[in-house]
């Protein structure tokens, strides 16, 4: 199954952005500086002649020269001993390649994760609630580290939501958090740190051909159409329009395709707040959106030269007023065409024959 969020009229495409550290200060219990370096008032270390680095770890006659360093250092790794490299407190590995606090951006899910040293004794956690959105300790995969982790929905509510924005000028969509890492249990300190990670997912003006890793493999093309099968920019309020999505040809062998999900939301170009409203979940239309808004919406499927097209139809309605929605989705493909979700029909609203009708929304002109 893929995913992918769009606007009406944009694709938004997945990317990752890791935050750097700099979590060592030699205040710390086992931040220690190593031969015979000094530790400052700033948790800074001061080392001896012959040694540098943020630990004094390095000796500087073992440093090596381009040409006989064996070894590919990445991240501002320097090379020693012309196989070993000496990493920046940011980052870890037998490269430099892993970053010390980075997140993992998922579809629906941010994974926090932080490597602390063996001697480490304090919690890491999301700024805005120590003991209640703590990083829990996992096995390492990473010799002499300790790893943290933390898997956040994108839908989390507080105390451990994610930060959303959009960038106004890409729409590009950005999740966020802090995390703070202190290094006593339960007692935050002006040596402790507090740093922030995101998940950005940038956004493509359809028809751009955008050169992003995943459109290599989508199996899925969308498209959004009037009613008239005409592609849509702008749609009346009330009118009905299509969410398309069909195989996109890089699996020959699937004929069909069906909507899992579907999502309308908007961003408050005020505010920069986003608000989300489900249309279709789980394949079924989402009975508490159609009642509260008073609009139908349906979950379809037709089929066209041997191929299973799936297509939402949603009669229009504004998430945020004056404030164009985009779309995110979930889709199955299928060999052929795809089997329909079992949907349980609302039962019927009785109204007594006393009961004068009353207007359930506001009139729509007919022009």
């Amino acid at each position: 199954m893929y995913k992918k969020m769009s606007p009406l009229y944009s694709f938004v495409l997945l990317s990752l952005i890791g935050a750097g550290f700099g979590s060592f200060n030699c205040l710390n219990p086992g931040y220690d500086c190593k031969n015979r370096g000094l530790c400052d008032y700033f948790g800074r270390c001061k080392c001896a002649q012959g040694f540098q680095g943020y630990d004094c770890g390095l000796d500087s006659s073992t440093i090596s020269s381009s040409a006989n360093c064996r070894a590919k250092c990445l991240n501002k790794g320097i090379c020693h001993s012309n196989t070993v490299c000496y990493c920046t407190d940011d980052f870890i590995g037998a490269q430099c390649e892993i970053p010390v606090l980075s997140a993992k951006c998922g579809l629906d899910t941010m994974k926090v994760q932080g490597y602390q040293p063996l001697t480490f004794r304090g919690d890491m956690y999301l700024k805005q609630s120590m003991f209640g959105c703590q990083l829990r300790e996992m096995v390492s995969d990473i010799p002499g580290m300790r790893l943290f982790e933390l898997e956040i929905p994108h839908r989390a509510i507080t105390p451990c939501a994610l930060t959303k924005t959009q960038n106004n000028e890409t729409g590009d969509t950005i999740y966020e958090v802090e995390i703070a890492t202190a290094h006593n249990k339960g007692f935050f300190s002006m040596s402790d740190t507090v740093h922030t990670v995101k998940c950005v997912y940038e956004s493509r003006r359809m028809g751009e051909n955008p050169v992003d890793v995943t459109q290599a493999m989508n199996p899925f093309k969308v498209s959004l159409l009037n009613d008239n099968n005409e592609p849509a920019q702008q749609i009346q309020r009330g009118d009905p329009y299509f969410f398309n999505v069909e195989t996109s040809g890089k699996f020959p062998d699937m004929k069909g395709t069906r909507l899992s999900y579907l999502e309308a939301y908007a961003v408050d170009q005020q505010t920069g707040m986003v608000k989300s409203i489900k249309l279709i979940e789980n394949e079924c239309p989402v009975r508490s959106t159609i009642t509260g808004y008073g609009v139908s919406i349906s979950n379809e499927e037709y089929s066209r030269a041997g191929f299973f097209i799936g297509r939402g139809k949603i009669e229009s309605f504004n998430v945020i007023d004056q404030e164009p929605i985009r779309l995110d989705y979930r889709a199955k493909i299928c060999t052929g065409q795809c089997r329909q979700a079992v949907c349980n029909s609302p039962s019927p609203v009785r109204i007594p024959p006393e009961t004068p009708f009353k207007h359930l929304m506001a009139p729509v002109d007919i022009v």
